[in-house]
């Protein structure tokens, strides 16, 4: 049996590397419908706490349809992908939680309903941490738009703090090998700005690319953002898996003595009372 107190701190990076760390398949069902730091069974704040984030991200999506639709250009920005997205989990998430509130036994494990959700968490909190940094980066500064208007805030900035905050307070865990399921929505997109830019698509102004880093004109510059984006959401993934590593940490020291000392002091205090 491996001693833990010895276990150097990059054992848990190197145990991610098993086959079976590409599964989607989880004992614990219901840590995908409640908080690391919640006491009880049900929760109402963390009930309140996933509506909250969906009706953000609806009137978010909502909203930038409305004002930025441009004759159906909207859907072609991997920012609007990734708006999207973050509405899918959070709104996902919510529903999971309302049904486990109202009736924890619903889901069992290895429910193809949870192993939906836990791919679309992780591959929507990779998507917007790239996102955020590769437009506030490369992309913000060629703009000439004036001040930071609250779209761009609420795409490229919110995003990423309401899906890294979230990583903190979930109690499902975090698999390196998942890295594939935003890989494979990266390459997806990649691909999809090429056939844009075989197929003759224009954006709203004309241009015959999507992003200026993705100009297939100049198919050297664009593999090339293609593969620095494929390293930077391998470096999230790194610094996600990180961010779980540090929650069991500061909850097997700070939360879980305090759970357990409780759990061993009710029985003696009923039997005093018989």
């Amino acid at each position: 049996m491996r001693d833990t107190n010895s276990e150097c701190c990059c054992q848990p990076l190197l145990d991610e590397f098993q086959r079976s760390k590409f599964s989607l398949h989880h004992d614990e069902p219901a840590d995908f419908c409640r908080s690391q730091w919640q006491r009880g069974e049900r929760s109402w704040i963390w009930l309140i706490y996933r509506w909250i984030f969906a009706l953000f991200f609806a009137g978010g999506v909502l909203g930038s349809l409305i004002q930025h639709f441009d004759e159906g250009s909207w859907f072609i920005y991997l920012t609007d992908w990734g708006f999207v997205l973050c509405f899918y989990a959070c709104t996902y998430g919510a529903i999971v939680a309302t049904i486990y509130f109202i009736r924890p036994s619903y889901f069992e494990s290895g429910s193809w309903a949870l192993k939906v959700y836990w791919a679309s968490h992780y591959t929507t909190t990779v998507l917007a941490l790239m996102i955020t940094l590769v437009f506030w980066v490369a992309l913000y500064p060629t703009m000439n738009d004036g001040p930071v208007g609250l779209y761009n805030l609420w795409a490229h900035a919110f995003n990423s703090i309401v899906m890294f905050f979230d990583c903190f307070v979930v109690a499902f865990p975090t698999h390196l090998l998942h890295f594939i399921y935003p890989l494979v929505v990266g390459l997806v997109y990649g691909l999809f700005s090429l056939i844009f830019f075989w197929s003759g698509g224009t954006d709203y102004w004309g241009n015959r690319f999507i992003y200026f880093i993705l100009d297939w004109q100049r198919p050297g510059l664009a593999i090339g953002s293609v593969c620095g984006c494929i390293v930077l959401a391998l470096i999230f993934c790194i610094l996600i898996f990180w961010i779980y590593r540090l929650r069991l940490w500061i909850y097997e020291r700070c939360v879980k003595p305090q759970t357990t000392e409780i759990m061993q002091t009710r029985p003696a205090t009923s039997t005093e009372k018989v």
